[in-house]
């Protein structure tokens, strides 16, 4: 690219001095030059000049100056920019030449957006909650509409006295089959017979579901030959 670039700015000099005298006698605005090719434009008070950049080059303009610089290098104008009491104005062969610098030094595209996420959908959810043999915790799989994100809100009913309380929240998604699954640690040494209740839920328009089961005791039964031995 550097290589290419500093070809076509050795070209712009060539390209500068055969211009047709008719071109030379009219003058276009450097801020909409600017504009058009796509450079940032700055007016430099201080020096009677302007400022334009894109990603990898600045140009400097000043007013009555026939030379002017492209990054490190400076270049003869086939005439200096003169100031029209608003902007600097400038010949046809430098609009080229600035033309010609934009396409050795184009803007890359923007970065592509995602997509905005979904706010609403259509379907239902299913749920299915049961506990995990041998440890304290339960498994969750469900089914929805597919690639959409899904709150499963675990509560317990731990005694007659007490409310509904929130035992945990996880957040999964559906696949592209619409199946969902996760599994979440119970409190350590919940009653047995505690009341667990698993509610899936997603985004407006989606009919929620929940699953409610029976705490059972979580250690494994082992079967030893001694309880077949005769009594």
């Amino acid at each position: 690219m550097l290589s290419f670039a500093r070809l076509a700015i050795s070209l712009l000099v060539l390209a500068s001095v055969a211009v047709p005298a008719t071109a030379a006698e009219r003058s276009v605005p450097l801020a909409r030059v600017a504009a058009e090719l796509g450079y940032s434009y700055a007016w430099l008070p201080g020096e009677a000049a302007v400022s334009l950049t894109r990603p990898g080059v600045v140009v400097v303009f000043r007013a009555g100056e026939q030379l002017y610089r492209v990054g490190d290098r400076v270049i003869s104008a086939d005439r200096a920019p003169e100031f029209d009491g608003t902007d600097l104005v400038i010949s046809p062969a430098t609009v080229a030449a600035l033309r010609s610098i934009a396409l050795a030094f184009p803007v890359p595209p923007p970065p592509r957006l995602a997509p905005a996420p979904a706010t609403s959908a259509s379907g239902a959810l299913t749920v299915d909650l049961n506990q995990v043999p041998g440890r304290d915790a339960v498994a969750i799989h469900g089914l929805g509409p597919p690639d959409l994100p899904i709150l499963i809100t675990l509560t317990g009913e731990l005694s007659k006295d007490l409310p509904i309380v929130v035992l945990y929240r996880a957040s999964v998604r559906t696949g592209s089959d619409g199946t969902f699954d996760t599994v979440i640690g119970t409190a350590a040494g919940t009653p047995v017979g505690t009341f667990l209740v698993a509610t899936a839920t997603s985004l407006p328009g989606v009919t929620p579901a929940s699953k409610r089961i029976v705490v059972a005791p979580t250690t494994v039964r082992l079967h030893s030959p001694l309880d077949d031995f005769p009594k």
